[in-house]
């Protein structure tokens, strides 16, 4: 019973501080959405150029995709003629930090790591870029006369609330919960100094994180309060930074789907190069902390007052449960209708709510389609069509926002 009260208490420990942090980055977040569409990135990621890099590398740090959501966005960028190395970096650079990841990282670990962390996303997408156009400067590339999905900005400011709870919070919910889970049990069964007792060694713990980081799936918020209770356990920074920058950019699921987007090479020399830079930026901040002396294994959380900390737990709870209610339980008490003109597709690639809100968008773009319901569990979009002749038109628009239509 004590060590569940204990366990307890570190989850809601995490989870408290976390909570106003997230819920203000997913407003900060939406923000971006409504003035920095897809269609705006992938205009100015052409050619195989420094900077084509520089702009993928600089658009890809706000957005707040996962590293699996941002696999379809890429595809699109590749259709739309973008250079591998500019796809690259947008890969790299955009699941590993966004506004709600810092703001995460400020609050638990501090101003100093959550400023380097921004700094090594973008020198880790900036090195790969580089690296894969080197690689890939032989070859052409294949570009397909793919419209692209544009909004106004009032149709995003309608679709606001869609984007943050769905699009957003539906992308990290699960691996959110687990990740504040998971930090809860190493603050409650790891004893203090644990990683400086057994793993002393800077570059063998940060080899340890990474081997653990490239093949899992953790999102960057969902990544941050396992590293921070690492890091309260005795783990290096270094180490900590490895694991930030490679969980997030790289996953077994997804690295054979972005070998297929810009081919073996391409992918094998972004996969090394992650691993290279970030042993090398990681060696970098152990050493920073060495001379400063500046503490990274505690945030600034009583800078906070704690009515506004309960005011974001409330509300970061709330999103939860109605995000869960919408998703598990409302579709299981829905009674539908089967109607003559309903058709049922079957898309592939889809991994996150963010490829849901894309498939989405990209059938109601089709005049007469109504009724839109994506199923991310089935791979299955269900949708309502005036017209028949209209159904090829709906497969080439799912088709070219990134999902193979069966």
């Amino acid at each position: 019973m004590d060590f569940f009260y204990h366990l307890m208490r570190e989850i809601f420990f995490f989870y408290q501080e976390v909570a106003i942090y997230l819920v203000f980055g997913f407003l900060v977040a939406g923000v971006l959405h409504v003035f920095f569409p897809e269609s705006m990135v992938q205009r100015h990621l052409g050619p195989s150029s420094l900077g084509s890099v520089i702009k993928a590398t600089l658009f890809g740090i706000p957005l707040p995709l996962c590293s699996c959501g941002v696999v379809p966005v890429a595809t699109s960028l590749k259709n739309s003629g973008a250079s591998k190395g500019s796809i690259i970096s947008f890969l790299v650079s955009t699941p590993q930090i966004g506004a709600d990841s810092f703001l995460v990282t400020y609050s638990l670990i501090g101003w100093v790591f959550a400023l380097f962390r921004i700094a090594a996303s973008a020198i880790t997408a900036f090195a790969s870029g580089v690296l894969v156009n080197l690689f890939s400067r032989k070859e052409k590339n294949e570009t397909h006369a793919s419209p692209v999905l544009a909004e106004t900005i009032g149709q995003r400011l309608r679709s606001i609330f869609f984007y943050v709870e769905y699009n957003l919070l539906g992308s990290i919910a699960n691996t959110l919960v687990i990740g504040i889970v998971i930090a809860g049990l190493i603050s409650a069964l790891i004893p203090v100094s644990f990683f400086e007792k057994y793993f002393s060694n800077d570059f063998l713990s940060m080899l340890f994180m990474m081997a653990i980081g490239i093949p899992l799936y953790v999102c960057a918020s969902a990544s941050t309060p396992i590293a921070a209770s690492l890091l309260m356990k005795g783990i290096s920074p270094g180490a900590a930074l490895v694991f930030l920058l490679t969980g997030p950019a790289t996953n077994a699921v997804n690295i054979a789907t972005v070998s297929k987007i810009v081919g073996k090479k391409a992918t094998a020399a972004y996969l090394a190069t992650i691993a290279v830079v970030s042993l090398v930026l990681g060696f970098i901040l152990n050493r920073i902390g060495a001379i400063s002396g500046l503490s990274m294994a505690h945030g600034h959380h009583q800078m906070l007052p704690e009515w506004l900390k309960l005011l974001g737990s409330v509300a970061l709870m709330s999103m939860l449960v109605f995000y869960y209610y919408k998703i598990k339980i409302y579709p299981l008490k829905r009674k539908t209708r089967t109607m003559a003109n309903t058709y049922t597709l079957s898309v592939q690639n889809m991994s996150c709510m963010h490829c849901v809100q894309r498939v989405t968008q990209a059938i109601e773009s089709v005049e007469g389609a109504s009724r839109v319901s994506v199923d991310l569990k089935k791979g299955a979009a269900s949708f309502v069509l005036e017209n028949e002749a209209a159904l090829a038109t709906v497969k080439e628009k799912i088709e070219a926002a990134g999902y193979p239509v069966l």
